[in-house]
């Protein structure tokens, strides 16, 4: 056996070490303040303190309530027993935000880690399970965004809420400026005269909105870019 499948076999078991402790000493309670997202983090911690990468994932588990992550199986023993998987970094699933993909991370319910057990290979981890999930066993574990570390993660949440409500805010002034203009572009050229402080006025105040979106949006672009 090689040196380097010793040692993939070494992190797995690993894995599976550290997710049955930390589950053994942690309750998890749907929709409680310790929820998956923080038990997440609790173990890309313990996974960094023992010299793995991993990273924080989120995804839809929207049938979790029948499946392994509800029931709690046992973790499967050897890298023999499952396959290892890849993962979608987030420059390839979300190359910007936009409102098909913003629907889709608003269908987020769920957060996991994955762990680099082999250079490029990774085996999820059920936090709130206390066990390891190949990625023949379920496919959805290599899905959606993924995280270097808690911190970005922490900065995605608060970042998307922050972009939902600027987004909102300039498409609500884009819509009163549009009306506004359009009698504007129909009216004689001394009722235009009368109506031109009032369309300044918006014009400024759309300008503003839109600045303040495209900061933002920019911000969590870069973030979903690199994780």
């Amino acid at each position: 056996m090689s040196q380097e499948r010793v040692q993939t076999d070494k992190n797995i078991r690993l894995c599976e070490q550290i997710a049955t402790e930390y589950t053994s000493e942690h309750t998890y309670a749907k929709d409680d303040v310790y929820d998956c997202d923080n038990m997440a983090q609790d173990v890309w911690n313990m996974l960094k303190a023992k010299g793995i990468n991993s990273r924080i994932a989120v995804g839809n588990f929207e049938s979790a309530e029948g499946g392994r992550i509800a029931n709690g199986t046992g973790a499967q023993k050897s890298s023999d027993a499952g396959h290892l998987g890849e993962i979608e970094v987030p420059s390839r699933t979300y190359k910007s935000m936009n409102v098909s993909n913003s629907k889709a991370i608003d269908s987020f319910n769920h957060a996991w880690v994955l762990a680099e057990v082999s250079p490029g290979s990774w085996l999820a981890i059920e936090c709130t399970g206390g066990y390891v999930v190949y990625s023949d066993e379920n496919e959805k574990y290599y899905q959606g965004l993924t995280f270097s570390n808690p911190k970005n993660y922490r900065s995605f949440l608060s970042l998307y809420r922050d972009w939902k409500i600027k987004a909102l805010d300039y498409e609500t002034e884009k819509s009163y400026y549009d009306e506004l203009v359009k009698p504007y572009n129909n009216a004689s050229y001394s009722e235009q005269v009368a109506m031109r402080s009032g369309i300044e006025i918006a014009q400024r105040i759309l300008y503003e909105k839109e600045k303040a979106f495209l900061k933002t949006d920019s911000e969590l672009n870069a973030l979903l870019k690199y994780g």
